[in-house]
């Protein structure tokens, strides 16, 4: 029972850390968005911009 619990522990934490990945991979992701070929402009969707910004202050909380 004891080795169930502890190995529920460790895929909580597995699949936490690969959230947190994930996040990390979407802001970068993102921020490299952010720079136009052409010129010096932004070219990000608001939708994607809304998303970088929490995931920002998720990764920062944590």
């Amino acid at each position: 029972m004891q080795a169930c619990i502890e190995q529920c522990k460790w895929k909580e934490a597995l699949l936490e850390n690969n959230n947190q990945m994930e996040r990390a991979e979407v802001l970068l992701s993102n921020l490299m968005a952010l720079k136009s070929p052409d010129d010096d402009s932004f070219i990000i969707p608001m939708d994607d911009v809304i998303v970088t910004l929490k995931t920002a202050i998720l990764l920062l909380r944590k």
